[in-house]
């Protein structure tokens, strides 16, 4: 499982690098940006949708024609839409939005940033994450990127990944902890 995951990574970001180094040698990363994370938006906010983009059964065709006049709706660059025909083709839409969050992680380190991975059990609300966030960029500064996830597992508390450094907090953490302990004693 983990050879799958690394070799999905691997894909991922040579996708999104090289969608990257043409937006760059264009001068549109901006706008591709836009697009990709307006369709991500739709992605995660439509769940049906979701499925049927990473679905098996679905033709990476009809899945092509269905993103592409979701992205003419919100008058996508030629780049993106030549993009999606490129997935299309090599059958990739399972990993877009990995492609896209790559993207997202290469643009903001060739910008500078310092990106910072939240997970919570529940969704932070927006004072939750203004609070979170603040305390961050007083600890790693302003150039602070950072990503809210969701994963109901953890039951509670929060984990923070910042490049390869980990701060887990999580009750499900606690647990585990608490499990092996008990062993040993």
């Amino acid at each position: 499982m983990t050879s799958q995951l690394a070799s999905g990574d691997l894909i991922s970001d040579r996708y999104a690098s090289a969608l990257y180094d043409l937006a760059s040698e264009k001068k549109i990363v901006d706008q591709i940006l836009s697009d990709l994370n307006s369709l991500k938006k739709l992605l995660i906010e439509n769940k049906d949708l979701l499925l049927v983009i990473k679905s098996p059964l679905i033709k990476s065709k009809d899945k092509h024609n269905i993103l592409n006049k979701l992205l003419q709706k919100f008058d996508a660059n030629k780049l993106t839409l030549t993009f999606l025909k490129i997935l299309e083709k090599n059958k990739r839409f399972s990993g877009f939005i990995s492609i896209i969050n790559q993207f997202n992680n290469i643009n903001s380190q060739k910008r500078g940033d310092i990106l910072a991975d939240i997970t919570s059990a529940n969704e932070l609300n927006d004072e939750q994450k203004n609070n979170i966030t603040n305390q961050l960029k007083n600890i790693l500064g302003d150039k602070l990127s950072l990503t809210f996830d969701v994963d109901n597992e953890i039951i509670g508390g929060l984990i923070v990944k910042v490049g390869s450094k980990m701060i887990d907090t999580s009750i499900a953490n606690k647990i585990n902890k608490l499990k092996i302990a008990m062993k040993g004693a």
